[in-house]
Parts: C-alpha cells; sequence; structure tokens
C-alpha cells in the first residue's frame, strides 16, 4: 500500500487533501523529538531537567497523536484514541514516578509509586494494537495469531530461563517488587503479541506500520533492559532504557503524523498460505523451548523445568494447531481450485466425460453431456453400454469396440464425427475426440469431449444448397451442374458405362419476357425444370447453366434409342402441358445431345460444347421458323462415336 503523500484520500473518502505541510509535519516532529533526545543526554548531570525533558517528551507524543488523528483522519480513528489514551497514562505515570522523585532530589523507585498508571498504560496500548488487529483482520483466520503466539512463547521463554530466572535467585528486591519484575515481562509479552500479530498481518502494508513497528519494538526493548538493571540492582537514571523510553515517543508521534498512519487499517488482510522462511522461522521457534528444557536440566535448576514444561506443552499445542491450520489452507485452495475448474468445465458449450482408462467407470460427467445426450452418462458405468448412439445416416448402433473413448484406453488421440444420438425422438449428429491422460507412460484417464453439431450441419448444408442449388427452378445451378456430373462421369468411367449429354435451350425466352414480362419467363423456366425433372430417373443429372439454358446428363442411356425414347417423352409432357396451361404463351424446347463412352476422352466442359453445338445445328435446320413440334432435337454431334 502506498504511503506516497500526494496519493489522494484514504478509503471512506472522509480524509482532508494532503497538502505539503501536512507532508512536512511529521518530519518536524521527528526533528522535535531528536532534539528532546539531545537535550536529554546534555543535561546528565541535572536530573529535575532531565525529568522534565523527558515527560516533555512525551506529552510531545500525546499531542502529535491527537493532532494526526484530526488531521489524517484513519479508517480507525478508535485505536488511535486508545493509543493517545495510553501515551496519556504514561505521561501521568511519568509524572508521579520521575518528576516528582528528580524534584524531591532523590532517584527513582522500583517498583514506582504509580505503577497502577503504568499497568494502565501498558493496557490502553494493548488495546490499541487489538483494535488494529480487529480492523484488518478479514474472516477467520487465525494463521498470522498462531504465528504470533509461537514467537512469542519462543522468545518469552528465552527471556525467562536465560536473564530473569538467574537474576532472581541472587536479587535482594521484596516478593511483591520481584512479582512486579514478573508481572511487567508478562505484559511485555502480551503487547509484543499483539504487535507482532500485527505485523505478521501487514502484508503489502508493511511500510505504513513501519513506524508502529519502531515504536512496539523500542518500548519492548526499553522494558527489557531496564527491567533486567533493577533486577541485578545497578539501574541509574538517565541510562539507556530512558534513552528507549524517548525513542518510543519519536516513534509513535511520527506514526501518527505521517500520512501513512490513514493507511494502517485500511489495508484488509488476505488469508495465505505461510511461506517457506515463515515456516522455517516458526519451526525454530518450535525447537527453542525443548531445547531450553534440555539446558536447564543440564545445569540442575528447579524453577526453570516446570516453568519450561508448561511451556513446552502450549508450544506443541500452538505449533499442532499452525499445522492444522496450514493443512486447512491447502486442501481449501485444493478445493477452490477444483470449484473453478468444475466451473470452467460447466460453461463451456461442450459435453465433458472423464473415465478411468482401467475400469472405465466415470469420474467427471459434466452437465452439458447430460442436456446433449438426453441422459446422464455419469450413471452408465461402461461406456459401450452408452445407449442410442447410431451410425450417422443409417439405423445401425454405433459398435462399442469403435467409440472413440474406447480406442483413446489404447492411447490414441480419437476423432469422429459420425455419431448420431437419438433425443427426443430426434437423431442429432454429434462431433466427439476422445483423448488419454497419461501418468507417465500409463494412461490413467481418458477424456472425452462431444458436442452437438446438428445445427452447424444443417446451416453447412443450407450454405451447400446455396451454392449449387438455382433459387428460381430449385434444380442445380452451374457449379452445382459441374460438381455432380464430374462426379458421374467418374464412376462411368470406372464402370465402362457410356452415357448421353443433353443441351436444352427454351426457345422464345426473351419475347415472353418482352410480351408477357418478366414474371411470365420465370413461370415457363420454372415449368421447363418440372418437365424435365418428371423425365429424368434418380441418378440422372438436372442443371440450368444459363439464362434459358439447361443441361441433362443420362447415366442410363447408351444408345440412340435411348435418346429417342427420352424425346419421345419429353414431347408428350411438353405438349400436354401446353394444352392444359392457361398461360398465353406455348413452351418450345430445342434439345442437343452428345453421347460418350470411357474409350473416348472428355471433360464434362467439353461435353457441353458438343451438345450445345448439337442444340445450334438442331434450330439451323429449320431456318429460324418455328418447329413442327414442342421439341426439336439432333443426335450426336457429327464425328461421336456410338455404341
Amino acid at each position: 500500500m502506498s504511503t506516497d503523500a500526494s496519493s489522494g484520500t484514504a478509503a471512506g473518502g472522509n480524509a482532508l487533501p494532503r497538502t505539503p505541510a501536512h507532508t512536512r509535519l511529521w518530519m518536524a516532529y521527528a526533528a522535535v523529538s531528536l532534539a528532546f533526545i539531545a537535550a536529554y543526554l546534555a543535561t546528565a548531570s541535572n536530573g529535575l531537567a532531565q525529568a522534565i525533558i523527558f515527560t516533555g517528551s512525551n506529552l510531545a507524543a500525546v499531542v502529535a497523536i491527537l493532532v494526526g488523528i484530526r488531521m489524517n483522519r484513519p479508517t480507525c480513528p478508535s485505536a488511535w484514541y486508545l493509543l493517545a489514551a495510553g501515551q496519556a497514562a504514561y505521561l501521568v505515570g511519568n509524572v508521579l514516578w520521575y518528576v516528582t522523585a528528580a524534584a524531591q532530589g532523590r532517584p527513582t523507585m522500583f517498583p514506582s509509586p504509580a505503577v497502577e498508571v503504568f499497568l494502565a498504560s501498558y493496557l490502553l496500548n494493548a488495546l490499541a494494537l487489538l483494535r488494529l488487529v480487529r480492523a484488518r483482520r478479514a474472516g477467520r483466520d487465525w494463521s498470522a495469531l498462531l504465528d504470533a503466539l509461537i514467537v512469542t512463547v519462543a522468545i518469552t521463554s528465552a527471556y525467562f530461563v536465560l536473564i530473569v530466572a538467574p537474576l532472581l535467585t541472587t536479587t535482594r528486591l521484596s516478593p511483591y517488587a520481584q512479582f512486579l519484575a514478573g508481572v511487567y515481562p508478562f505484559l511485555d509479552m502480551i503487547f509484543f503479541l499483539l504487535a507482532t500479530r500485527l505485523f505478521f498481518g501487514a502484508g503489502n502494508s508493511w511500510r505504513a506500520l513501519a513506524p508502529l513497528a519502531a515504536w512496539a519494538a523500542a518500548l519492548f526493548l526499553a522494558d527489557v533492559v531496564y527491567g533486567l538493571q533493577q533486577v541485578q540492582g545497578i539501574g541509574r537514571d538517565g541510562d539507556l532504557p530512558f534513552f528507549g523510553y524517548l525513542a518510543s515517543f519519536l516513534f509513535v508521534g511520527v506514526a501518527a503524523l505521517h500520512p501513512a498512519m490513514r493507511d494502517v487499517a485500511t489495508c484488509r488482510e488476505q488469508p495465505e498460505v505461510a511461506g517457506r522462511v515463515r515456516l522455517i522461522a516458526l519451526g525454530l521457534c518450535g525447537l527453542a523451548v525443548p531445547a531450553l528444557v534440555v539446558d536447564s536440566v543440564r545445569d540442575g535448576r528447579r524453577i526453570e523445568p516446570i516453568v519450561l514444561s508448561v511451556a513446552s506443552a502450549i508450544m506443541f499445542l500452538l505449533v499442532m494447531l499452525r499445522v492444522g491450520d496450514l493443512l486447512t489452507k491447502i486442501l481449501a485452495a485444493g478445493r477452490r481450485e477444483h470449484e473453478r475448474l468444475q466451473q470452467f468445465l460447466e460453461a463451456i458449450p461442450v459435453g465433458v466425460d472423464v473415465r478411468d482408462a482401467g475400469t472405465g467407470h466415470p469420474v467427471y460427467v459434466n452437465q452439458v453431456a447430460g442436456r446433449i445426450l438426453g441422459y446422464d452418462p455419469g450413471r452408465v458405468d461402461v461406456p459401450g453400454e452408452l445407449p442410442h448412439l447410431y451410425h450417422g445416416g443409417t439405423d445401425q448402433p454405433f459398435p462399442a469396440e469403435r467409440l472413440p473413448g474406447t480406442l483413446a484406453r489404447q492411447g490414441h488421440v480419437v476423432t469422429a464425427d459420425d455419431i448420431e444420438v437419438e433425443r427426443d425422438a430426434q437423431r442429432r449428429q454429434l462431433q466427439v475426440v476422445a483423448t488419454p491422460i497419461r501418468d507417465g507412460d500409463q494412461v490413467r484417464y481418458v477424456l472425452t469431449a462431444f458436442a452437438d453439431i446438428t445445427s452447424e450441419r444443417e446451416m453447412a448444408e443450407e450454405l451447400r444448397q446455396l451454392s449449387v442449388i438455382d433459387e428460381l427452378t430449385g434444380v442445380n445451378n452451374r457449379r452445382g451442374f459441374l460438381l455432380a456430373a464430374r462426379n458421374e462421369l467418374a464412376l462411368a468411367e470406372r464402370a465402362s458405362r457410356p452415357g448421353v449429354l443433353l443441351f436444352i435451350d427454351l426457345d422464345g425466352l426473351k419475347k415472353i419476357n418482352d410480351s408477357y414480362g418478366h414474371g411470365a419467363g420465370d413461370h415457363a423456366l420454372e415449368s421447363t425444370s418440372r418437365l424435365l425433372r418428371a423425365n429424368i430417373r434418380r441418378r440422372d443429372v438436372l442443371g440450368r447453366i444459363g439464362g434459358d439454358e439447361f443441361c441433362v446428363l443420362l447415366t442410363e442411356a447408351s444408345r440412340l434409342s435411348d435418346v429417342d425414347l427420352w424425346a419421345g417423352r419429353l414431347r408428350e409432357h411438353v405438349a400436354r402441358h401446353n394444352d392444359t396451361s392457361r398461360q398465353p404463351y406455348r413452351l418450345a424446347l430445342t434439345v442437343g445431345a452428345t453421347i460418350f463412352d470411357h474409350d473416348t476422352p472428355h471433360t464434362v466442359e467439353e461435353l457441353i460444347a458438343r451438345a450445345d453445338a448439337a442444340m445450334y445445328q438442331a434450330r439451323e435446320q429449320d431456318d429460324g421458323q418455328a418447329p413442327e413440334g414442342s421439341v426439336r432435337m439432333l443426335g450426336p454431334t457429327p464425328g461421336t462415336r456410338s455404341p
């Protein structure tokens, strides 16, 4: 989280704009606090002056916190007010303990006459830290608290065993003073615990917490050193711990005046899995207490083993809780990833069926698969028993041994688009892809993905029809005729089968359009296509290849007599149409024919050209006069072989 003074306002939008004066104020306070420290050092020979300077620095910290709250408008002001109250209680305690003693010309006493006030200040400081922790905490994540407890128990145990306990056996303090000497470390432990908890959860906002971290560290270390000096009986006013307290006043004031203070509670903690460095540090802390137990027993001590046994039990419990918390987070992260993957698989419009490669039992099937098939394939343990699967375009069930999922179990990636499923009494076309999922060289699972491509196939067929079918007459257009005719020619050549290609021209179409309108001309073309369609067999190919030109490929005609029979039937159909039609015009067709066989090289275009030439010869024989009948025809063009 940024601590830049120019980065705008804090969350909530109630902060004052950050001006250069606001930014420089914390620097000015730091300079004043350093001046207090320098003055305290300079007046080492004057106890009263030092006491006044000390309490003045404490008072400046209280004022700085209140000004910081008013100026920076933090998102959690109650924590800062508690902190100000703690510093105010500390100020009262210092006046009763330090200034009074200096005014009377005597050194400070331990325990202090104002011990209750000092204890209240610790309580208020701890509540302030607890309030910040709760303000930043998101959800029921106990990881940072457990980490803080582990570190606190380890450090407190080491502090007690290595420093406090040996000194208590030789101290001249009264029992009450010894009790207070134990209470202060306990309060320091709680204070340290909350501070550690706050900073373990800092995340990316650790820069905003740095002044508070420095304040907590300075106060904790000053208390530790002061307590040791009193137990040893060597402490004097103005010693090193007093400079530690002065440093704490500096840092707590800077923490309140710095613009980053408004961001301390803004950044919410995010549950996270501890990193490797933190886990190693926690492991070392967990080993600290058992090591201290071993050291105490080896030296023959009596008090420390009892205390450390309790600490060991607490540490063991904390470590187990932390391990359980870590495992819970790992499992929760795994479940979240599983749910996220499942959401992805459910969102795609493709059926997904994952099965065990060895048993064929379903491992995961998404809901889309059930919608596509019309039943839940997850309830079918054997993939070969999936019902209602057929060969495309047939009533034959699709063989189980040829299913893509079955073949993929052998290690192959298989694609199939000739499978149909019967759903709601309708056939739906499927596109299926099955792939093996390997663990090393062994196929562990088989993933089958399939989609309903019925609509796509129908659309493709419609597009194909649009590209090869004449919109007016409904027969093949030129492109469609050429494609179909080439295919039939190839089949005829392989079977050594001859055939006939006819070129038919609708006579007088321009005159019909000019005399009766283009609607009548379109009707004439439609009538012609119906008559031609009625005069051909199923495998014959019919197409409109031009404005008034049609072609017919007779695949089952091979002799002139077949062509004459076809022309005779066409004449009858055209004549019957002319007799019954109410149109003001009469249909007349001119036909040219060419015969082909497997020994004569030819292409569709060559055959059309020859039949077209024959059609023009048939028309020229009448010298442009009207034909005797409704259909005039010229047989095979010159030079064409007739079988």
